[in-house]
């Protein structure tokens, strides 16, 4: 029964996952072309896409593979733990309140896109790296 149950949380959150792709594309309309900011518009929702993708990832990684001890004081001494911990939870805000107040800046709107879409490419590159560092067994 144990098999069962664990395949069928693993096809709940990768539904759920999944979905919520689905309804970030349909509501930011990635090509959907502005008249005036055609690449930085573009730029913005492709890299914000991709930093979900990955973001997704890694949680549904960390849900499932992580292979951290549970322990009182594992975060004392692990520098890295507390970095990558750190790094998880700033992106999680930083690029989703950046997407949704996009529409607030009215004056510098292109350089807002390109500034938040090095941003996201920062963050998804340091979610990237994050991957790489965190003990996972498969």
């Amino acid at each position: 029964m144990g098999g069962f149950l664990n395949f069928f949380l693993h096809f709940i959150f990768l539904a759920t996952f999944a979905f919520l792709i689905v309804v970030s594309v349909v509501i930011l309309r990635p090509f959907r072309i502005h008249r005036t900011r055609r690449i930085s518009t573009i730029a913005l929702k492709l890299s914000y896409l991709l930093y979900l993708v990955i973001f997704i990832v890694l949680v549904y990684l960390i849900l499932f593979f992580s292979d951290i001890p549970v322990e009182d004081d594992m975060w004392d001494d692990d520098l890295v733990m507390k970095i990558s911990y750190g790094v998880i939870v700033l992106s999680f805000f930083i690029p989703n309140i950046g997407i949704m107040i996009r529409r607030k800046v009215k004056k510098l709107r292109q350089q807002y896109n390109i500034i938040f879409t090095g941003i996201n490419l920062a963050i998804s590159v340091a979610l990237l790296i994050v991957m790489k560092l965190y003990p996972f067994s498969f």
